[in-house]
């Protein structure tokens, strides 16, 4: 996994993740780097004819393909979302409080762990026939949860439902990649990133209303016809090239051994981050056990050899590891606020969750502003190293804005300060995807952008534990501080609503500035992890973007 295939042989036995075919030059194939896509000479480029590496199909089909790829965007992220105004209403049924946590951490920690894997497997069995296999385990993940008789049901849907989720949202980023080419895809990037921020949005207003007014069972109920839709859609009208070769002979090709220590590492590392701080002790031994045991599982992965499934060797291309380094702490940074958020909102301004929700209606307009407008900027100049830089330059300015936050601070600042981190995420979505997939061979192009999408979900993830340790054990010091001789104020972390049964107006005040000094706390978090985004995202170079048009002869090999 860990090796890399050198001078011709790599060339000749990787194959085209766009295409049944790829370029070779035999003069230059032995000496070709990653970075470096020419292989023939001007006089023999007037000559020959392009090389073609995007297939966009018909406009009919091509807006079919489109409704079914934003549909598989929006109720992926919908999912991980949805659940969380719907638990009360399912620990009302199954009275398993103690269980909870795990409708999130499930289907967290399989989409996550599973989604490196897509890529390989599209390489080898085709974009199609992936896609299709993760919608369908989505949709029997969701009529598992929908239909769940027992806590432990439900946690093993939203798991299987988690696995297909990892692989919609890799695929539509890779089978995108297949029918555009680099400059027209920008655009495309962006629509796909506002639907992703839309979701976020909805999915809380959605659990809240099903959970009150129906049944929190159609929060995973919602999922199955519109997944239908998506899998006919595709079935139909998606005709990308496949790779030629026996089932026997592709399965052969699965690095069952890197897959399943891939699996296992990531695995070991989500589940403390997870637990620590709130299930054990971050010092407990289960906690340090298990991040020691992922990270040696994670080096025993990069040591075999074997078929890769993250070829190594690729990180050493100043695009990537630069682009990855950004997505990380951008992502930690992101979800460290919009997971805060909402404390912000429903204790300190008093809210309900649905008010709540659409408090956060000014983040996700400013990512779709700038995701749309800087992919219809990538289409006309086809320019894009900047946007990241840019991007995170706006969400340092709107995490430190944020620190204005009080009890009393004015609609307009709070609409404003969010307008700002959204227009900085906006700009960094498409961008970043573009960044890698530029730099490097089409045949790695499947494996580049699922690590995209993996990278950023590892650095919510570390984000999320990080940013939630800090803002609890400040939030604590300072209740214990305010209240020295009350045994019963550190129920209002765990429930709300004793804030305003067990305390006066003057003591409500003082819980209300404990909140703020930790938010603040979390606040500075996110600003430290945005700064390392932008020094990494400085690091990213321009690349050519890509084309049907501009690319040059070479002689191709059929896979």
């Amino acid at each position: 996994m860990a090796s890399s295939f050198e001078g011709k042989q790599e060339v000749l036995d990787e194959p085209s993740s766009s295409s049944t075919s790829f370029p070779i030059s035999p003069q230059k194939a032995e000496f070709a780097s990653d970075e470096d896509h020419s292989s023939v000479t001007a006089s023999e480029a007037a000559t020959e004819t392009p090389v073609q590496l995007f297939h966009k199909p018909p406009t009919k089909q091509f807006v079919l393909i489109m409704i079914a790829l934003s549909l598989c965007v929006f109720l992926a992220s919908l999912d991980q979302i949805i659940v969380s105004t719907s638990i009360p209403a399912i620990t009302r049924e199954y009275n398993s409080l103690g269980d909870i946590s795990w409708l999130g951490t499930a289907y967290m920690l399989t989409a996550t762990a599973f989604q490196p894997l897509y890529g390989k497997f599209s390489d080898i069995f085709g974009r199609k026939t992936t896609m299709l296999f993760a919608n369908f385990l989505f949709l029997v993940g969701s009529a598992i949860s929908g239909w769940a008789t027992s806590m432990n049901m439900l946690i093993v849907g939203r798991g299987v439902a988690g696995v297909g989720a990892g692989g919609l949202m890799a695929m539509v980023f890779i089978i995108l990649s297949d029918m555009l080419d680099m400059r027209e895809r920008g655009k495309y990037l962006g629509f796909i990133g506002a639907i992703f921020s839309l979701s976020s949005v909805i999915g809380p207003l959605l659990g809240g209303a099903f959970a009150d007014h129906a049944t929190w069972r159609w929060s995973f109920w919602i999922n199955l016809p519109f997944g239908a839709i998506s899998i006919l859609f595709i079935f139909f009208n998606l005709n990308l090239p496949t790779p030629k070769g026996s089932f026997k002979d592709k399965i052969k090709r699965i690095d069952f051994l890197g897959s399943s220590i891939l699996l296992i590492a990531v695995i070991l590392i989500l589940l403390p981050l997870n637990w620590g701080g709130s299930k054990y002790e971050w010092s407990s031994g289960i906690v340090i056990g298990l991040l020691v045991a992922g990270f040696a599982a994670a080096i025993i992965f990069v040591l075999i050899p074997d078929e890769p499934i993250l070829p190594v060797h690729l990180y050493k291309i100043r695009n990537l590891w630069s682009t990855y380094g950004s997505l990380f702490f951008s992502g930690m940074s992101f979800f460290g606020i919009l997971f805060y958020l909402p404390i912000y909102f429903q204790v300190v301004k008093n809210e309900t969750a649905t008010i709540g929700g659409l408090e956060t209606v000014p983040f996700v307009f400013g990512i779709v502003i700038t995701s749309i407008s800087s992919g219809i900027w990538v289409l006309k100049k086809g320019t894009f190293h900047l946007f990241p830089a840019v991007g995170n330059l706006f969400f340092i300015t709107g995490a430190a804005l944020c620190l204005l936050f009080q009890k009393d601070t004015q609609r307009v600042v709070t609409i404003f300060v969010l307008l700002i981190c959204g227009l900085g995420m906006g700009f960094t979505m498409q961008a970043s995807t573009l960044a890698v997939q530029a730099a490097v061979k089409p045949k790695y192009m499947a494996t580049v952008t699922t690590s995209v999408q993996f990278v950023r979900s590892l650095g919510q993830v570390f984000g999320v534990a990080i940013v939630g340790t800090v803002f609890s054990n400040k939030l604590e010091s300072s209740l214990l501080e305010s209240f020295p001789n009350d045994p019963k104020i550190m129920s209002v972390t765990h429930d709300y609503k004793n804030i305003y049964e067990f305390y006066n107006p003057e003591q409500i005040g003082m819980i209300y500035d404990s909140f703020v000094y930790g938010l603040h706390f979390a606040f500075y978090c996110c600003i430290g992890f945005c700064f390392m985004a932008f020094i990494m995202s400085c690091f990213i170079q321009h690349k050519e973007l890509k084309t049907n048009a501009n690319q040059k002869p070479e002689l191709t090999v059929e896979v």
